[in-house]
């Protein structure tokens, strides 16, 4: 549930087979049309139109800040991950609708429940001109099983056994058990594929400078001027005619200050940014040469409870869900880019073959109404013998909208007797608290942004309610709920695998094991003079820049 930061794949749709999917074809999804002309009346999208010509240049911005890493396995961070899905491709492709296609690989097939083969894609090449082989593919996915390499992906290889280049253009991997989420994280970092004896020359510096990574992908790293901006230029030689890139380079800025974007966008100096912050979006609703497009996003805001004996105390959190106003937090805050959240899960992460499954679970969840239930809260949190102390809620301090969540949460605590302090975390201290604890010393919740990889309640669910879970801070152990999870990982039948989780759900929803707020749209902004952007998670995961070009 990492804010910026997901380091071992925390917790970012569609329904698949054994291990994952079945082979298919296809490319981007149909645009949508039209577009939103401001965050008050949002209209969700999967793109924009789809590009008309060339640009000799496109200038965007990373509003999350400068990428921790350009090596996929240590791109825990949303800037990272777009950076690095420009630039090297994936075994599957997630399109812009989050349906997956071949991407490196043309096919994958399951001789039998622990064993998944890959078909390599022939002809495609590195920037420097040398053929993608089996070994290739083989090297960079292993990597993530590499302790020495710590990968942040290895939760999603907790089940693989062994990852072997088994012909010139084929892989195969076996599993200790049946495993449904590996095919589809094959489609973000998870799957990302670089040339192995580059890896091996660059050792612990792969993925740092300007020429730090070799891949395949529509763009090359051309520059990297460290707390400045990274330049890319076109991959002519790229195999994907449906991905070849529009722009022949990009300059890639990282403003996150939220007066600085919008003049940065409006003033035409920067031509669009994904994931624009909720603060910026006042300053950009009336732009005359731009607009703002919402799409489907798998984000999500929760208050994780930390291992004080705050943040261990259910009636605490239950008074905490009951209490706050999600409406108030979508509208007010978030200025409708947000819809209030009851459950762990963002909606948009149900499984699409058993979405009715999902939605009846949902129904029967405790879910307060605008301005909250102050006396459901109240008698929750009555019964907790810390009712009288102050629960420390942390935050990134300059946040605006972080910041301002709080604070409106600290006044609806207050309307049930709860005092809550607000403690502002500088960034490297706010990013390290998810995974050291001595980080998050005095902070009973911490606020969260996450997000799923891929469309699927699992790749959240392995690192949160079970035991082991690395964000499973309150270290709540519920043996049901983690062999219902456990269940569900080995099962490939959508149906019965939303029956399993639901089940999991509401065993740690009654408990409130975590305490959701809201789930996110993915919010793009775009200069008009360009289009083709994806405007749903994908955006994260597939060659989204690629596709952005001239508008006429």
């Amino acid at each position: 549930m990492s804010p910026k930061l997901r380091a071992s794949r925390l917790p970012f749709l569609a329904a698949v087979p054994l291990l994952g999917l079945t082979a298919c074809t296809g490319g981007q999804s149909a645009a949508s049309g039209g577009s939103a002309s401001s965050a008050s009346t949002p209209a969700v999208e999967v793109t924009t139109p789809a590009a008309k010509g060339d640009i000799s240049a496109l200038r965007w911005d990373l509003p999350a800040g400068e990428p921790a890493s350009l090596d996929y396995a240590h791109a825990g961070d949303y800037s990272s991950n777009v950076m690095v899905a420009n630039l090297c491709d994936t075994l599957v492709r997630m399109k812009a609708d989050l349906s997956y296609a071949p991407g490196l690989a043309t096919s994958w097939t399951n001789p039998n429940s622990t064993t998944l083969i890959y078909k390599i894609r022939e002809g495609v090449k590195f920037w420097d001109g040398s053929p993608l082989t089996a070994t290739d593919v083989a090297y960079s996915l292993n990597r993530n099983l590499d302790d020495k390499v710590a990968s942040n992906n290895f939760p999603n290889f907790v089940d693989v056994t062994s990852i072997k280049a088994t012909g010139p253009l084929e892989v195969t991997v076996k599993f200790k058990q049946p495993d449904e989420l590996f095919n589809k994280e094959m489609a973000a970092t998870s799957g990302v594929i670089a040339k192995a004896d580059f890896i091996k020359k660059k050792g612990s510096s792969y993925g740092k400078g300007a020429n730090g990574v070799m891949c395949t992908g529509p763009f090359k790293l051309a520059d990297w001027k460290a707390n400045t901006s990274i330049r890319l230029v076109r991959n002519d030689a790229y195999w994907d005619k449906a991905f070849r890139a529009r722009a022949a380079k990009v300059d890639v800025s990282f403003v996150a200050d939220t007066t600085n974007l919008p003049l940065g966008l409006k003033s035409g100096q920067l031509d669009g940014a994904f994931g624009v912050p909720a603060a910026a979006l006042p300053a950009l609703a009336n732009t005359t040469n731009g607009a703002i497009h919402q799409g489907s996003g798998l984000s999500s805001y929760q208050l994780a409870p930390n291992g004080t004996p705050a943040g261990k105390d259910e009636h605490i959190r239950l008074a905490l869900l009951k209490v706050i106003d999600r409406k108030a937090l979508a509208t007010a805050v978030f200025r409708n880019s947000a819809t209030p959240l009851y459950t762990f899960i963002p909606l948009s992460g149900w499984d699409a073959e058993a979405k009715q499954t999902f939605q009846s679970a949902y129904a029967k969840l405790d879910k307060p109404g605008s301005g909250g239930d102050p006396a459901a809260a109240k008698k929750e949190l009555a019964q907790s013998p810390l009712k009288d102390n102050t629960v420390t809620i942390g935050v990134q301090a300059g946040d605006a909208t972080e910041v301002t969540t709080v604070t409106l949460i600290q006044e609806q605590a207050r309307r049930i007797g709860l005092k809550v302090q607000i403690k502002q975390l500088q960034p490297l201290q706010f990013n390290t608290a998810f995974y050291d604890p001595k980080a998050r010393a005095g902070i009973d919740f911490l606020l969260t942004k996450g997000f799923l990889s891929v469309a699927d309640p699992l790749d959240y669910l392995a690192l949160g309610p079970v035991p082991d879970g690395q964000f499973n801070w309150i270290g709540w152990n519920d043996a049901k709920t983690a062999g219902l999870i456990a269940k569900a990982r080995q099962t490939t039948d959508a149906g019965k695998r939303a029956d399993y989780i639901v089940q999991a759900q509401a065993r740690y929803e009654a408990v409130a094991w975590s305490v959701p707020l809201l789930s996110i749209n993915e919010v793009t902004y775009l200069n008009k003079r360009v289009t083709g952007a994806p405007l749903t998670t994908a955006a994260i995961f597939q060659p989204s820049l690629a596709v952005i070009g001239s508008a006429k």
